[in-house]
């Protein structure tokens, strides 16, 4: 071969190697990606406002004694608070950085509703259509007038099955087809479309209407749709891609000496939708952003408006945030929570697997996004959120120029 040929192949693998690289981090990962074009921009708050959160965090960390924890907000397209605290693990103290990797729960959920968001706008399947179009072995007559069991009710958790239905097999690592069956058994117990009861097992079937009209498996349109277009690179859902990782954290558990690491647990990643996924926060940062609508060639306005809209009423659940008398009414969308009150409109979720919180929430009317992701249960989980729109709601009211 000619040296003039020599160079064309190796522009050519060049050019192969650059492509790849803008359309899926996950072919190329490992080889040296430099261009992110989704990496959000720094846009310092007002260092008022940035001192007085700080100092609530630290308070409430040493409070609740958590062990590590990690944390961004974004504001319009722009991260103005980012920072870790903690260590990995108490075992070793090893500190968390941007790229720790976590579990984040039923903050999957979102996804999920995303993804099928995204596929119901390219006409794929619609809210509407009964479950056993997609999956025949599911025979369940639903408690309505018509019988039928439809996506939009497993999505929603209005599918009228007791709360938690088989949960505890998730928990057991049974197969995901194991758990349709004994799912096919159950008779629902309230009003299918009407009464919410919040599932994991039942969520979990939309993994197979995916995998039937897309032709992949779940966790492959999850890539292909979501996380590779927006450049999330170390995110997964499979316990191997969590334990061969030497920056992640351990999950922590209270007990009556303190809190203790957890073991990595096989629990939630039989179905990914519900509970599997794996994500830093750098990672977590890109999907905030995008679900606030700063990424619409990803996630379109269309999308945003089938996954936020709402499909049930959750004020009498037992949450806290119910419980709060300035939340005028909560409900339900594909995956997230919608929480109302007087100065904002909140979607959210939080998450909660194998010693691991998460919390995710943005306001649509401020566009102020929050995620945070904790390797133990402790309290202070609960009240992350709620604690962050209360300070930003009455900074905001003081101060109308909150920038630099």
């Amino acid at each position: 071969m000619k040296l003039n040929d020599l160079s064309v192949v190796v522009y050519l693998m060049f050019m192969v190697v650059t492509v790849m690289s803008f359309n899926s981090c996950h072919e190329v990962k490992g080889l040296g990606i430099n261009h992110d074009p989704n990496a959000l921009v720094w846009k310092p708050v007002d260092t008022v406002f940035n001192k007085m959160w700080e100092n609530q965090i630290t308070e409430n960390i040493d409070k609740y004694q958590c062990p590590g924890m990690a944390i961004a907000v974004i504001k319009d397209n722009q991260i103005i608070f980012e920072k870790e605290y903690g260590v990995r693990s108490i075992q070793n103290e090893a500190s968390i950085d941007l790229n720790t990797l976590f579990r984040i729960g039923s903050l999957s959920k979102g996804f999920a509703g995303i993804l099928a968001a995204k596929l119901i706008e390219k006409n794929k399947f619609k809210l509407d259509d009964p479950v056993s179009m997609y999956i025949p072995e599911f025979t369940v007559k639903a408690k309505n007038k018509d019988g039928i069991m439809r996506i939009q009710h497993i999505l929603s958790h209005t599918s009228g099955f007791t709360e938690h239905a088989f949960s505890n097999l998730v928990d057991e690592n049974v197969n995901r087809e194991v758990m349709i069956r004994y799912l096919d058994n159950l008779v629902p117990k309230d009003s299918t479309g009407k009464v919410y009861a919040y599932q994991n097992v039942a969520f979990s079937l939309i993994e197979k209407v995916i995998e039937k009209v897309t032709g992949m498996t779940y966790t492959e349109a999850l890539d292909s749709y979501i996380l590779s277009p927006l450049n999330m690179c170390n995110t997964s859902c499979t316990y191997e891609s969590m334990e061969s990782v030497a920056n992640r954290c351990e999950g922590h558990g209270y007990t009556r000496y303190g809190y203790a690491s957890k073991e990595l647990g096989r629990q939630y990643y039989n179905i990914p939708s519900a509970g599997g996924i794996n994500a830093p926060l750098k990672d977590m940062e890109k999907w905030l952003s995008a679900v606030m609508g700063n990424n619409p060639d990803v996630i379109s306005k269309e999308a945003q408006n089938i996954a936020f809209s709402s499909y049930a009423n959750t004020s009498y659940d037992r949450k806290f945030w119910n419980k709060k008398s300035d939340v005028s009414h909560t409900n339900y969308g594909l995956g997230w929570r919608l929480i109302t009150t007087p100065q904002n409109q909140l979607v959210y979720h939080g998450g909660l697997v194998n010693g691991f919180r998460a919390e995710i929430a943005f306001d649509q009317k401020t566009k102020t996004g929050i995620v945070v992701l904790f390797n133990s249960v402790c309290n202070y989980s609960n009240r992350i959120v709620f604690d962050f729109y209360d300070l930003w709601n009455n900074y905001h009211n003081d101060n109308q120029e909150i920038y630099l």
